[in-house]
């Protein structure tokens, strides 16, 4: 995380509940109280009850002296620290999250020791020996570290220990994964939320932000200003379930199927933790971790079943565009009693402002593009690009070719909506003036854009919509870093 005063380990973002953001402070806090419990300082053995005793005895002993480095007794932090100076380089990446919840007294001890087994000097903060052993690729943590990073966090909330266990299987580089700042489902989902009518939206303002959806016969619109808080939604549009996760902190809205493999409805919430300052999301059902930016099963039951999300077509618009597109839309009603529960404000822009100057560290960087430039974000047969929206505002069409597909980009200068479509053979431009809601091929056939799709005006087959989805350049690389650049 990134500390003001570049010592304390624990942060409250504020854009949420402040009591929420207190509570899990005070956790953190009792946490670090709990660890500095000793028996006799002759045989010091932590009274955590964190693991059974069969699973403490096979585990490597690196973790017990990692538990007593997190001492308050200077004494016993002083053996435990000589006995890891023998481990290497070993336990560099659980000393990392020994860091973090080390109480204020033990953490000079713990910094020495990670400066002598490196041999760098990042002064104290954590985030810079975070980002580290996050790219010390080379670097391996000792057996038994996914419940070690389950012990920790358990600390912060306890359901992270039945997540994070010795059995879960885990498809991600488990040393990148942080706390956000709330506990398990400490931001309020969203579940099948009401919808009224555009006369009735007395709420929402022309300009303000939509995320628009279109699925069967069925239009949606959900405010920008709402997820901003809530960051994930469970809804049903046009009989199939879908989830909507907003991850704020990279700028990733996208929109997925919500089906298991035998076609039952699947209900997400927001776990609490990040991966490279990218959300995950946890089922209900199994408690599974989900990356909000691949759709992809991560940790857990589901991990080891391969389990993947199919991302849907969602378009980032101003309402009053997707109104006038699409008048018999419904838009989704803010609850005023979840507003006044959390102290959130619907208000266009007010999260982000709640929300500034808060970020996480990501030890995978690139100057290629400003750190925020937004881009759209496309991910064809396994081959990634990025188009800066800048780029795009100036070209408003774009064709190229991404796995194999050759795709037309459009962006709407009227609304800033973009959207993506295979192509063929053909070449298109835009035949009038904004908003946009046709192209013209070269051999002059007219083409209308909708959500499912590039439709001919003479009838006839849909040229395919391409899911894609605005994102943060940063938070876009960290995932894909071999990534194109239009």
């Amino acid at each position: 995380m990134d500390n003001t005063d570049g010592n304390s380990p624990i942060v409250s973002l504020t854009l949420i509940l402040r009591l929420t953001a207190v509570m899990a402070g005070a956790a953190l806090l009792g946490a670090a109280e709990l660890t500095a419990q000793l028996t006799e300082e002759d045989d010091p053995t932590l009274r955590l009850g964190d693991l059974p005793t069969v699973e403490r005895r096979s585990e490597p002993a690196v973790y017990d002296r990692l538990r007593r480095l997190m001492s308050d007794k200077p004494k016993v932090r002083k053996r435990a620290a000589r006995a890891l100076a023998r481990a290497d380089e070993e336990a560099l990446i659980p000393l990392v999250d020994a860091y973090f919840f080390s109480p204020d007294e033990a953490r000079a001890d713990a910094r020495q020791l990670l400066e002598d087994l490196s041999g760098k000097q990042f002064g104290s903060r954590y985030r810079d020996w975070f980002e580290y052993v996050g790219g010390r690729e080379e670097l391996q943590p000792p057996p038994g570290y996914a419940a070690w990073k389950g012990e920790l966090f358990s600390r912060i909330d306890p359901a992270y220990r039945s997540i994070l266990s010795p059995e879960a299987t885990v498809r991600l580089r488990l040393r990148e994964v942080q706390w956000g700042g709330v506990p398990l489902d400490g931001i309020p989902t969203i579940d099948d939320p009401e919808f009224v009518p555009p006369d009735a939206a007395r709420f929402m303002r022309d300009t303000d932000t939509v995320f628009g959806v279109s699925l069967g016969d069925q239009h949606r619109a959900y405010p920008v200003k709402v997820l901003s808080w809530h960051e994930l939604l469970n809804d049903t549009v046009g009989g199939r379930p879908v989830t909507l996760s907003f991850c704020t902190l990279c700028g990733s809205g996208i929109l997925y199927l919500a089906e298991d493999a035998n076609g039952d409805r699947v209900l997400f919430g927001t776990s609490g933790l990040l991966y490279r300052s990218n959300k995950l999301m946890f089922d209900d059902a199994t408690r599974s971790l989900w990356s909000n930016l691949t759709g992809e099963a991560v940790v857990g039951k589901r991990a080891a079943e391969g389990a993947r999300l199919t991302m849907l077509p969602m378009t980032l618009t101003r309402w009053d565009v997707w109104k006038q597109r699409y008048p018999d839309t419904t838009i989704m009603r803010p609850d005023p009693a979840a507003a006044q529960q959390t102290g959130y404000r619907y208000i266009e822009g007010a999260a982000d402002e709640a929300r500034a100057g808060v970020e996480f560290a990501v030890w995978q960087q690139s100057d290629a593009l400003e750190r925020n430039a937004r881009i759209y974000a496309l991910r064809i047969r396994g081959e990634t690009k990025a188009y800066p929206l800048d780029k795009l505002r100036e070209e408003l069409v774009v064709h190229d070719t991404l796995g194999g597909v050759a795709i037309v980009i459009v962006l709407d200068s009227a609304s800033g909506a973009v959207r993506a479509y295979e192509r063929g053979e053909r070449r298109f431009r835009i035949p009038g003036i904004a908003p946009v809601r046709q192209l013209r091929a070269e051999d002059d056939t007219v083409w209308s854009l909708s959500e499912g799709g590039l439709a001919p005006a003479a009838g006839g087959d849909l040229l395919a919509r391409v899911p894609g989805h605005i994102a943060f350049w940063f938070g876009w690389y960290a995932f894909y870093p071999d990534t194109a650049v239009y």
